[in-house]
């Protein structure tokens, strides 16, 4: 059992469904249902009467939505007052490149504030492989772009979404974002990146036919090369004020807008699961994605203040 299978559990008792509440937890139905098979294992009672469509909570169930609210906010809590004494240990965490040089400084350091006594040993890496290496257990979980394959029996818990936009050297021309890209050289994130795959597939989808220039598999290495007028490019616009290290020119897509999302992944049966959470909620204090209520709000549990994410998209400058 997990503090994310009680937040779930909760979910499904204010909404009254599990596909609702997989909803508000950003996971699949499936994995809800696996979450709560689980939970159910785990106190050696069924929570839910699955004669009934949807599925109701049983008198088991109904019980345990007060002790589980008391452990949930307990917990946050102690997160809020900066429990770092009793958080101790080391995780193996993979990361993608985008992420080691956008989200992740500004995380480690409020790691480094709440849970001094947590070492986490990084490593780099494409989602694909990171994903597998989460499944081996050489890693015990990994912040990955978009959970295309492998995931089935992992816990994948979203950030942040990312709009995908077309960069072009500044003194490019003043023309819409569809017409520059069929128009100058193309320079291509790598398939290999499952970002790469999304891009591939938005430029299927739009019907754009592109002067393909070069292939190249970092976000820093794209953008170099059309910073100095090498080409355009299509990128996830990261999070934070200086999503790109060198000067580009940033233009939107109508809509629909294709967007990357971000998320940890890792085993449910990690033994660290204690310190993969700590992970979790300061990646998302760090992404901005996480909301707490208010001082003086209503009892009644809200998204926010069962800690779902609050997903956005970060818009431009």
């Amino acid at each position: 059992m997990s503090i994310r299978d009680l937040r779930t559990f909760l979910a499904i008792a204010e909404e009254g469904s599990f596909a609702a509440a997989a909803r508000i937890v950003r996971r699949t139905q499936s994995a809800v249902t696996v979450q709560m098979r689980t939970l159910e294992e785990s106190f050696g009672t069924v929570l839910f009467d699955r004669t009934k469509r949807p599925p109701l909570l049983n008198e088991a169930g109904r019980a345990l939505v007060a002790k589980a609210t008391e452990v949930v906010q307990a917990y946050d809590r102690l997160y809020q007052h900066g429990a770092g004494a009793i958080v101790a240990g080391h995780v193996r965490v993979g990361v993608v490149p985008s992420v080691i040089t956008g989200l992740m400084p500004q995380a480690l350091l409020l790691l480094r504030a709440h849970y001094p006594d947590m070492h986490v040993d990084l490593s780099m890496g494409l989602s694909r492989d990171l994903v597998e290496r989460v499944h081996r257990g050489s890693l015990d979980a990994a912040i990955v772009s978009d959970l295309l394959e492998g995931g089935a029996s992992l816990q994948w818990s979203p950030l942040l979404r990312e709009p995908l936009v077309l960069i072009a050297p500044l003194d490019a021309p003043r023309r819409p974002a569809l017409a520059l890209v069929e128009s100058l050289p193309f320079i291509r994130y790598a398939r290999q990146a499952w970002v790469g795959q999304s891009i591939d597939q938005f430029l299927k989808k739009r019907r754009l036919q592109v002067n393909e220039a070069m292939t190249l598999d970092t976000l820093e290495a794209i953008t170099t090369m059309v910073h100095h007028g090498l080409g355009v490019s299509i990128v996830p616009l990261r999070a934070g004020p200086s999503p790109f290290a060198l000067p580009v020119r940033v233009a939107r897509f109508p809509a629909p807008v294709a967007q990357r999302v971000i998320g940890l992944v890792h085993a449910p049966s990690n033994a660290k699961a204690s310190l993969i959470e700590a992970m979790l909620e300061t990646l998302r204090a760090a992404s901005g994605a996480e909301a707490k209520a208010p001082a003086g709000a209503s009892p009644r549990r809200t998204r926010a203040a069962l800690g779902f994410p609050q997903l956005s998209e970060p818009g431009l400058t």
